[in-house]
């Protein structure tokens, strides 16, 4: 889905599992990994690497300059920051190659997401409208809801392309593969994300009834991982995805077990909606036999 889009469904999610819908601008952090090109969708769209954007975007967006519009803030903060790291790196061992990796990850992480925090809020603001809510522009300080949100991300892209969430455990690709074989892939690719298409979908998908139900979020997110091991194509190791799941919840610091059949049931209840939408415009026509 594109960025706009993925704000509208992300702020839908939050409202079923009873959160705080202004985490919904989490869910364009992913986009950062754009640039540079050989990181685009391999770097800040997989799980291994989910936690450590997710922190930084949480200390950007919440220290001061986002929620009050104020870029000049958050230029000022991001460059005290990585002259902070780009010291603790010349201060490292020569050998310490993940020292230094796990500094530059943050290096890069601060960079882009603040060069890329005006246009996701403009995403976000563009995004009241249609979810009617106006919580939805005023930036969330909520972890779950944040992760929730930026979970969604990957999870929703499964539907423009397909995505390594896994890497680097498995490489494997999810997605909506059936889905593709029954549209017409050019034309949805070329057409779906005009403004006179993408708007009436994101109105459409907002307003569905699908999204009428009480979802627990430590379950979803729970969910959200296993679907998208169930897309993987060739399939991907049950205890891939199962200690993808296991590090998000150390992480979050949820130590229950999670029951997510629910939520499991939730998720193809909306990618059907999803498909179903798609599919009247988009539905490829069957050749017909001679």
């Amino acid at each position: 889905m594109d960025w706009g889009t993925h704000v509208v469904l992300a702020a839908k999610l939050l409202e079923s599992c009873s959160l705080d819908k202004g985490a919904a601008i989490y869910s364009v952090i992913p986009v950062i990994d754009k640039e540079p090109p050989h990181f685009h969708r391999v770097y800040a769209h997989i799980l291994e690497n989910q936690p450590d954007f997710l922190d930084v975007a949480m200390e950007v967006f919440n220290g001061g300059g986002a929620n009050e519009r104020d870029f000049s803030i958050l230029n000022r903060r991001k460059d005290e920051k990585i002259k902070q790291f780009n010291t603790e790196i010349a201060k490292l061992p020569s050998d310490d190659f993940e020292g230094k990796r796990r500094l530059e990850k943050k290096i890069y992480a601060h960079r882009r997401i603040v060069e890329e925090t005006p246009c996701f809020i403009n995403h976000a603001e563009d995004a009241v409208d249609i979810v009617e809510d106006e919580s939805v522009s005023k930036i969330s300080t909520d972890k779950l809801s944040a992760a929730v949100s930026l979970l969604s991300h990957t999870y929703f892209d499964v539907w423009n392309n397909p995505v390594q969430i896994f890497l680097p455990a498995c490489s494997h690709c999810s997605a909506q593969w059936e889905f593709w074989n029954n549209v017409d892939y050019m034309k949805f690719r070329s057409e779906f994300y005009k403004t006179e298409n993408i708007i009436p979908f994101r109105k459409e998908i907002a307003k569905s009834k699908v999204w009428d139900t009480k979802l627990k979020p430590e379950a979803i997110i729970k969910a959200m991982i296993i679907r998208m091991g169930e897309m993987g194509q060739p399939a991907i190791p049950y205890e891939v995805v199962d200690m993808g799941i296991r590090d998000i919840m150390r992480y979050l610091d949820i130590d229950d077990y999670q029951r997510a059949d629910n939520e499991l049931e939730f998720c193809h209840k909306l990618e059907n909606e999803i498909r179903e939408i798609i599919y009247k415009d988009y539905r490829r026509e069957k050749i017909k036999s001679i």
